[in-house]
């Protein structure tokens, strides 16, 4: 698509309806700092602004002080944020703020047809959703996908992808050559990364974390402990990972692809856009994609959602502003622009779009690993869980215990964390 025919696209859907609500001067934003925003911030808000004489007053902050502001404001009940970016696992204790987004996409599909609220991704729906009810309008959704040096399987005379965790491991054997390259990377570091490194492997195994809902604790039976074996395996018994992997994390895993430490890696889609620039990257162009392998049939394979959306809390007094600024922002036009400046959009039509794929790679893939893909737990306990289970997992990479010693042991812990939880709550 040429970039002309892109915005010209984008100038038909931008006539506003008549409102309502009064005008305000500004619409107060805020979210964190990440470099996604670029799209939003430079090209969605000055063209509402022209259309509306609306200004976006942005506030981009680190995670902690947006969290932080989020939770002061709306607790109180201010009116004085009216768009609110928030990630899957503030889902929970952010969702009392917030009214059924359902009908604010049947209000704006009522005003514009062709904004389509079912281009948007199963998964990535999910991932606006908390207890039932959908919260947000989804704006950015990651996932976990496969990574492959194509050049370095062909030499091997691996000729299909793997579809199963045997096959993924004699792969990554196939193509372990230290310490110049190692077969597979990996999040080692006790770090924020660690979970979704993981994941992808207790999903496809047929496993689970936690079931919130009857309290159930899922991370020591048997799927769970397989899939804790097969990938601490990578590290343990294999000894197919950088050593300095145990130190990785999410900036890490990509300087490791960038200067060719691996040949496969499960990571996040949008990396595959740094690791694969031949201007960044050593090994840049020489990389596939694909979504993970199932345990023992690709049919199993699973992986894990994340990402952010864009709510109206329930306070402000420009909730029809607020919203006609989410349906630009979220349009389909709009979420291409912001794919090619490094947004991860939750649109099928977006990430399936033949000129995306060729000129990205990774996005037809990631569109089908969102389809199925499981949200992060957004229970607010599951903050502290996973803290835990950072513990757990870092002790088997590192040979301190066996996966079923480990995750007994998380099991214990978890008991005791949602013990105090629900005394408090």
């Amino acid at each position: 698509m040429k970039r002309r025919d892109l915005l010209a696209g984008t100038a038909a859907v931008l006539a506003m309806p008549a409102l309502a609500q009064n005008k305000p001067d500004k619409l107060v934003y805020v979210g964190d700092n990440g470099p996604w925003h670029w799209a939003m911030v430079e090209e969605v808000a000055p063209e509402f602004e022209k259309q509306t004489g609306i200004k976006i007053d942005f506030t981009l902050l680190p995670v902690d002080p947006w969290r932080a502001r989020l939770k002061t404001e709306l607790n109180s009940g201010s009116s004085g944020i009216d768009i609110v970016q928030f990630s899957v696992g503030m889902a929970g204790w952010i969702s009392p703020h917030f009214d059924d987004h359902e009908e604010f996409a049947a209000k704006i599909m009522a005003r514009d047809p062709e904004w389509d609220w079912n281009d948007f991704l199963a998964g990535s729906k999910k991932a606006a959703t908390y207890d039932g009810r959908t919260i947000g309008i989804p704006y950015r959704i990651t996932t976990g996908i496969m990574h492959y040096q194509k050049y370095l399987l062909d030499q091997a005379g691996i000729t299909r992808l793997p579809e199963t965790f045997e096959e993924l491991r004699q792969a990554a054997i196939a193509l372990n050559h230290p310490p110049e390259r190692y077969g597979f990377g990996l999040n080692g570091r006790q770090g924020a990364a660690m979970y979704s490194s993981f994941s992808p492997w207790l999903y496809s195994a047929g496993g689970d974390a936690v079931d919130f809902k009857t309290g159930e604790i899922l991370i020591n039976h048997p799927e769970a402990v397989a899939a804790l074996e097969f990938w601490s395996g990578f590290v343990t018994k294999d000894k197919i990972v950088p050593p300095e992997a145990m130190t990785w994390d999410f900036e890490e895993i990509v300087a490791g692809g960038q200067s060719d430490r691996y040949a496969i890696v499960e990571t996040f889609a949008p990396y595959g856009t740094l690791i694969n620039d031949p201007k960044l990257s050593k090994s840049g162009g020489k990389w596939i994609w694909d979504t993970v392998p199932g345990k023992t049939e690709k049919s199993q394979s699973k992986t894990w959602v994340d990402g952010h959306s864009l709510g109206i809390p329930k306070y402000t007094k420009n909730k029809d502003w607020s919203l006609e600024f989410i349906r630009l922002a979220c349009s389909k036009q709009y979420m291409r622009r912001s794919m090619i400046r490094g947004n991860a959009p939750p649109r099928g039509s977006v990430l399936r779009d033949p000129e995306m794929v060729r000129s990205i790679g990774w996005t037809e893939v990631a569109a089908k690993a969102i389809e199925t893909g499981v949200p992060t737990p957004a229970d607010p306990v599951f903050q502290a869980l996973e803290v835990s289970l950072r513990s757990g997992l870092s002790q088997t990479l590192i040979g301190e215990k066996t996966p079923k010693q480990a995750l007994d042991g998380v099991a214990d812990d978890w008991r005791r964390i949602m013990r105090r939880a629900a005394n408090l709550r």
